[in-house]
């Protein structure tokens, strides 16, 4: 009979993940950092790195029984970003890895943040530069952290789904820097649709220049509310082959 070999093996990495502070909802990874959202309104970081953990309630403060949605967290693992869901609505909140408590993002209140898109070019530990936000109502948004300045720099819509309004489930955002200037490509996918933006300049003028033509499109088949990861990974491997 011939001897099977193991693909790969499963190790124990942290017992007790959650630190009792409820089920495990939603987790994120970035360079040896994983952040854990819980359904009793926690977020857990571990830094599997330098070998440290903290967490964050954000229950606090909020009536009722709250559930972290989503969690997200850059390639580098020090910008978090986190959405938690009670009977008062939705709130989402940015933290820092240095930071010890986190920073309520007011101008997203009541609204789902379903996926997050990061500059990976060019953010850095001390500054987030541009990110993009999806929302469950079929909204895009803009926002940028300086982490010296302890708060948002600006957070801004930047398109609306209007013929089919859906959620956002899926984002990724490349550049590349041309003679004029960066050039953004912009993926952006719904459960039913997959979008593409592209341009020259600033995130805001390029959106801007979608209310007068057309926004390209695919179709997907079926209605897979998980569809995003194989989409987008295509569209990076396409990326990448021409050079981006």
């Amino acid at each position: 009979m011939e001897r099977r070999h193991h693909v790969f093996s499963v190790d124990l990495l942290e017992r007790y993940a959650t630190k009792g502070r409820g089920a495990i909802t939603c987790m994120a990874t970035g360079n040896d950092v994983i952040v854990l959202g819980t359904n009793k309104g926690w977020v857990i970081r571990h830094d599997f790195g330098v070998g440290d953990s903290y967490d964050i309630d954000l229950s606090v403060g909020r009536p009722g029984e709250q559930s972290i949605h989503k969690v997200f967290v850059d390639p580098g693992g020090s910008h978090c970003i986190a959405t938690v869901i009670g009977s008062s609505g939705a709130e989402t909140y940015y933290t820092h890895a240095k930071w010890t408590k986190p920073r309520i993002l007011s101008k997203l209140k009541g609204l789902v943040v379903n996926a997050v898109a990061w500059n990976r070019q060019h953010i850095t530990e001390a500054s987030t530069r541009e990110i993009i936000l999806g929302t469950d109502n079929g909204q895009l948004y803009e926002m940028a952290v300086d982490v010296k300045d302890k708060m948002e720099k600006y957070i801004k819509l930047l398109f609306e789904l209007k013929e089919l309004p859906e959620a956002f489930t899926g984002l990724q955002m490349e550049t590349a820097s041309v003679h004029n200037g960066t050039r953004f490509y912009v993926m952006a996918v719904t459960p039913t649709r997959l979008y593409s933006f592209t341009g020259i300049g600033s995130l805001d003028a390029i959106f801007a220049s979608y209310v007068d033509r057309t926004v390209h499109f695919m179709e997907l088949p079926g209605e897979i509310p998980n569809r995003q990861d194989p989409y987008l990974c295509d569209c990076q491997k396409n990326w990448k082959e021409v050079g981006l």
